[in-house]
């Protein structure tokens, strides 16, 4: 399979909704991760109520040429959504951003991992994850991290953990396990995948 990496622009933004206005009823547009949310009920409301300030607080990153993330395609096919980039370009990660200090412009966080339906359930995640190393390399990134939840989350929450990815796909693309999240707790275990460029 053909598998190309585009960051996410003004001109491909129509794809970019395609996998994000509708996902589990609609209203997020992965907009979660760049905004200070007080409550998730708060989120919750935001997303059924006024998805179109989601979409608003998305189209405004790129416009100012924050890295938002990316699209995968193979030949003319949407494979994927990918939120992924600097972690300074994150406000959800600003626990991460004050760790590394000026070297969290060069590191980027996978904070969503979102596979078209038609295209679920056929492995591709490490595949992807594979051309996304190479495309942070064109970036100048020094490494890669994703945040899936553990075995153990999956079991008890099901679909609702899914979102971040899958750790056998971080795995298969040879991300190596560095540690528990810093929002991890024992009823949603989750832990921090790296990978160096």
């Amino acid at each position: 399979m053909n598998i190309r990496i585009e960051q996410l622009t003004e001109q491909n933004f129509k794809d970019y909704e395609t996998l994000t206005s509708c996902e589990s009823g609609g209203g997020c547009y992965c907009s979660f991760w760049h905004q200070k949310i007080s409550s998730m009920q708060e989120w919750e409301t935001r997303r059924k109520e006024n998805p179109m300030l989601n979409r608003q607080v998305v189209l405004d990153k790129v416009q100012t040429g924050f890295h938002v993330g990316v699209l995968v395609y193979s030949d003319a096919d949407l494979l994927a959504w990918i939120s992924v980039g600097p972690l300074i370009d994150y406000y959800w990660t600003w626990k991460r951003t004050i760790q590394f200090g000026e070297e969290s412009k060069n590191i980027a966080g996978i904070t969503c991992f979102t596979v078209a339906p038609k295209f679920r359930g056929q492995g591709l995640q490490s595949k992807i994850l594979e051309k996304l190393k190479e495309y942070g390399k064109e970036k100048g990134w020094s490494a890669i991290e994703g945040y899936p939840f553990d075995a153990s989350a999956i079991e008890k929450h099901k679909e609702h953990v899914l979102w971040p990815g899958l750790t056998k796909g971080f795995e298969e693309a040879r991300f190596l396990k560095i540690g528990p999240h810093w929002l991890n707790n024992p009823e949603a275990e989750r832990s921090i995948y790296k990978v160096e460029l």
